[in-house]
C-alpha cells in the first residue's frame, strides 16, 4: 500500500474456474482517481432585443459572440449571466464600410431537474448557435437609422460533480491449494 497522491490499495476476490480447476485467488491493484460524474445537461434558450441608433443605409452582417459567463448555482436550476459582444458592419450615407462594437448583458436560467450543489459541483457551457436577425430604418440626410435587432441563441449547459473513484490498475493470481488436496496428499 502506497501513501501521496496515488493512493494503491489491495483487495483479494475469490473465483472458482468452472472447469475442473482448483479455486484460485485474484489479488487486484487499485488507484483512486479524482473524475467527473455529469449530475445533468440541458439546453437553454437566450433571446434578447436591442435597439440602436446608427447612421447607415444598409446592413453587411452581424457577427455575435458570448464573450463571458458566470453561473449561479441553485437547487434544481443554473442562472447565468454573461455578456454578448456583437459586431455591426454597416455602410454609410457615403458608401464607406464601417463597424461598431456592442456589448450586451444577458441572464438567463436553465433548469436541471435533481441538482443540489455543493462544494465540488462544476458547470460547463458551450455554446451551440447564435444568430441575429436585424431591421434597419435607413438613415436620411440628417436623421440617424435605427437597428433594431434579435438575438437568439443557445447554450449547452452541464453539472458535474467531482468524485473520487477507485479503478482497478492490475492483477496478480495465486493457486490457493485446497483442504481436500492436502488430505489426499497425506494419506497416500
Amino acid at each position: 500500500m502506497q501513501r501521496g497522491n496515488n493512493v494503491r490499495e489491495e483487495y483479494t476476490m475469490n473465483t472458482v474456474c468452472r472447469l475442473r480447476c482448483s479455486p484460485m485467488d485474484l489479488s487486484l491493484e487499485t488507484t483512486r482517481i479524482k473524475a467527473r460524474k455529469v449530475v445533468g445537461e440541458a439546453v437553454g434558450q437566450l433571446v434578447l432585443t436591442h435597439s440602436v441608433c446608427i447612421n447607415a443605409i444598409k446592413i453587411d452582417r452581424i457577427k455575435a459572440n458570448v464573450i463571458e459567463s458566470k453561473d449561479r448555482l441553485f437547487k434544481g436550476k443554473i442562472v447565468k449571466q454573461g455578456i454578448i459582444r456583437k459586431e455591426v458592419y454597416y455602410v454609410d450615407p457615403e458608401n464607406r464600410l464601417r463597424f461598431l462594437v456592442e456589448d450586451i448583458p444577458f441572464t438567463m436560467t436553465v433548469a436541471i431537474p435533481g441538482f443540489k450543489p455543493n462544494a465540488f459541483s462544476e458547470v460547463q457551457n458551450h455554446l451551440l448557435d447564435i444568430d441575429v436577425a436585424h431591421k434597419l430604418t435607413p438613415a436620411r440626410v440628417c436623421i440617424p437609422g435605427c437597428l433594431r435587432q434579435t438575438i437568439v441563441a443557445h447554450i449547452l449547459t452541464i453539472a458535474s460533480e467531482w468524485r473520487q473513484v477507485n479503478v482497478v490498475t492490475g492483477f496478480r493470481r495465486t493457486q490457493r491449494i485446497s483442504p481436500e488436496v492436502i488430505f489426499h496428499q497425506v494419506i497416500r
